[in-house]
């Protein structure tokens, strides 16, 4: 299942690390770019940095 989860705080952070391990193609979106890095790196997962309120970047997350 295609999984977005705007906001990389401590809920999404939790969210991407379990819908990731059950196989989900995990997509989050963030305004800090460091954070979304770290956040791909440790758990395999896709990133957009941005607004998740904004049209254009919720298109660009796919």
């Amino acid at each position: 299942m295609k999984i977005i989860i705007v906001g990389c705080g401590k809920v999404g952070e939790e969210l991407a690390a379990v819908l990731s391990s059950e196989g989900n193609d995990i997509t989050i979106i963030d305004k800090d770019e460091a954070l979304v890095e770290l956040l791909c790196n440790r758990y395999d997962i896709m990133g957009t940095v941005g607004n998740g309120a904004s049209y254009n970047v919720l298109l660009e997350a796919g």
